[in-house]
């Protein structure tokens, strides 16, 4: 049995959204900017699914800012209405709730059968999914508005009322869904839920550091969970092994406390005690427990080795506290897997069929190998669960956890205004026109680390010398007019040649990020050689005949506006005239940018000087296309990385311009 499909509906920014779960993979991975929703899932989740002696609290906070004005229509509405029952009506009707529809498929399996009988809406043949609805909303109409309406403060409304009693007039109700939605049924109580799912939360503060307050999540105490919930029953031998030698040594210990405390009991009964009573005998007894050897007494070592003296290995031992925070994490993960594991295969009741375990940001405090080798390593920790199918959402910022889990189970995560989109990347869109690009992004992705799934923003660039400079050339436009807050956002540059941008047109336009594509006008003449662009016919630029503008001849790219430039949220920028003169490459486009700036310092550059000062010295305008093919890019990058008051030639500034003001349209 698995969870295919989960549905939420007015939780915090989740005003609608349905994620489907990886299908062919234990995980599914949520990616997405910071506050774009991912752990309103994960929440959702943990307070609507978890099915414990105690549910947790849902708080009025939760419910979508975007509903709260319905409490404004429901007093409005109550403040006409004379009739109690019609006001009780009024309530029950309009309030808003929140809800979150889980959708099982099933198998033949006995255990799935009897699990998902339940929930059948259902006989055709061939039907293999259930669906269940938890629904958080109005339960004592009639009481609230009684309640409301002798309120001590009169001039308190509804949603002011509400924001400290919301757990008083809402609760949970259950109910089985057809799979169009259209019946829906009321269930009685919580079984069928708890007979199908549950869920286990690793939460992102995980406070596994070395302090000693109650908030420190020692890892001692997890070795404890393990041994109480999973030795005790698998070795039930073993356990009891430990338990004898406890009380062996108790009763020792008990006969040495005797002598080492013998005076001092002496002592106390000397001091006399209440008439007509004996003076107690105070006895010292060593009571211990293996909880209490686990939480006081036993601490963690990490164990090493050294080459020592004449190549003598030597092994030593250090404290928790010694080893650094990563290694803890990621202990302290694979102990709460294992714990949640056990805690299912020694569960003396029926098992649930399904096991959801919420992992957000796992990557905190692990290094970059750490973080590759997590999402292949993290199904192994999960193997045995006792026929339960255990399935993983994870959250993450790690490009090197992407990097490793192709498309498939990545769901990307956005703001749109004061909602969220989500785009489930195994559905995307591929044209047939360009076969073998889903290979390719997904090499691409693996050997780069991309952080395009966590970007405001994007920047294509065609080359090293653009990668280099980006970051200045970033911060000079965030200090025009409009542009100030361009330096703030969190802006993804990938670097990619002018041959290739446009294979990444299908994931961009999916994913709906703001993107500017940096590239060359790579003229050419009729026989497909390098020429200036003023000798140019066409351009060898894939991506601005393929794409954007769509142009090859040169007259037609130079004769472009700003709007042919442009498709949705994507904006292409290349060379353009500039001082008279327009550059076929960055390094010639900067020559003409910055003639006056190169004349005046370029004694002042260290590895481009040399060729610099030939051409200052001949005509560095006429000499800009030969010596632009002269200068190291690297080298020419790192001169003026070193020597600041260069300006931005137009067209990438032109561009950063556009990228810092464009606000989504909705």
């Amino acid at each position: 049995m698995r969870l295919e499909t989960i549905s939420i509906r007015n939780f915090r920014l989740l005003r609608r959204l349905s994620i489907d779960l990886a299908k062919e993979k234990t995980t599914t991975i949520l990616v997405g900017p910071n506050n774009s929703g991912k752990t309103s899932v994960m929440d959702a989740l943990r307070l609507f699914g978890m099915t414990g002696a105690k549910a947790p609290d849902v708080s009025f906070h939760d419910l979508s800012q975007l509903r709260h004005k319905d409490f404004k229509r429901i007093e409005a509405l109550l403040a006409k209405a004379a009739d109690g029952t019609v006001k009780a009506e009024i309530v029950r009707r309009l309030a808003p709730r929140m809800r979150i529809d889980l959708t099982f498929s099933y198998t033949d399996d006995a255990a799935d059968l009897i699990a998902a009988t339940d929930l059948l809406m259902d006989l055709t043949a061939g039907t293999n999914q259930v669906r269940l609805r938890i629904d958080y909303g109005v339960k004592k109409a009639k009481q609230l508005v009684d309640e409301f309406e002798a309120r001590a403060v009169p001039e308190q409304s509804l949603r002011d009322f509400l924001k400290g009693s919301f757990s008083h007039y809402y609760e949970r109700t259950y109910y089985k869904v057809s799979a169009d939605g259209s019946e829906v049924v009321e269930l009685d109580d919580i079984g069928p839920l708890r007979r199908i799912l549950k869920i286990d939360v690793v939460p992102a503060q995980r406070h596994v550091d070395d302090d000693e307050t109650s908030r420190s999540a020692k890892l001692s105490k997890l070795l404890h969970d393990h041994y109480t919930r999973f030795y005790k029953v698998d070795d039930a031998a073993g356990y009891q092994a430990i338990e004898n030698a406890l009380m062996v040594s108790a009763d020792d210990l008990t006969q040495k406390y005797g002598t080492a405390f013998g005076r001092l009991t002496t002592r106390l009964q000397s001091f006399g005690y209440p008439q007509g009573q004996s003076a107690p005998d105070l006895r010292v007894r060593a009571q211990m427990s293996a909880e209490t050897i686990y939480r006081d007494n036993a601490r963690i070592f990490y164990a090493s080795q050294h080459a020592g003296r004449e190549g003598v290995i030597e092994e030593f031992e250090l404290p928790e506290k010694y080893n650094g925070l990563g290694y803890k994490n990621l202990i302290y993960i694979v102990l709460q897997l294992e714990s949640f594991r056990a805690a299912l295969e020694t569960a003396s009741d029926e098992k649930p069929r399904v096991h959801i375990i919420a992992i957000e940001e796992p990557e905190a405090h692990l290094h970059p190998q750490m973080q590759t080798v997590f999402i292949s390593e993290i199904s192994k920790a999960l193997e045995g669960d006792g026929g339960t199918t255990a399935q993983v959402i994870l959250s993450t910022h790690s490009s090197h956890m992407i990097a490793q889990s192709e498309f498939e189970p990545v769901r990307h995560f956005r703001r749109a205004g004061r909602e969220v989109i989500v785009k489930d990347l195994s559905k995307l869109p591929l044209p047939a026109t360009m076969p073998g690009v889903l290979d390719f992004l997904r090499r691409y992705i693996r050997l780069t680390h991309c952080d395009l799934f966590f970007a405001d923003k994007a920047i294509f660039i065609e080359g090293q010398v653009e990668r280099l400079l980006m970051p200045l050339m970033v911060e000079a436009c965030s200090k025009l007019e409009g542009c100030g807050d361009f330096s703030s956002q969190y802006i993804s540059i990938s670097e990619i040649g002018g041959a290739y941008a446009h294979k990444f047109k299908p994931l961009i336009d999916f994913l709906g990020i703001p993107t500017l594509i940096i590239t060359d006008l790579d003229s050419v003449d009729d026989n497909s050689e390098k020429c200036k662009v003023s000798d140019g016919k066409r351009t060898s630029n894939i991506g601005l005949r393929d794409w954007l503008p769509g142009k090859t001849a040169v007259a037609d790219l130079l004769a472009c506006d700003d709007a042919a430039k442009m498709q949705g949220a994507i904006r292409v920028a290349y060379q353009v005239e500039e001082g008279g003169h327009c550059g076929r490459s960055f390094e010639e486009a900067f020559i003409y940018a910055n003639f006056q700036w190169l004349t005046d310092n370029h004694a002042t550059l260290t590895a481009t000087a040399t060729p610099l000062k030939k051409s200052v010295d001949r005509d560095l305008l006429a000499d800009a296309w030969e010596l632009s093919g002269k200068l190291g890019k690297v080298d020419f990058a790192l001169d003026l990385i070193s020597t600041p008051g260069w300006s931005t030639p137009k067209y990438i500034q032109d561009g950063l311009v556009w990228l810092a003001q464009y606000r989504a349209n909705v």
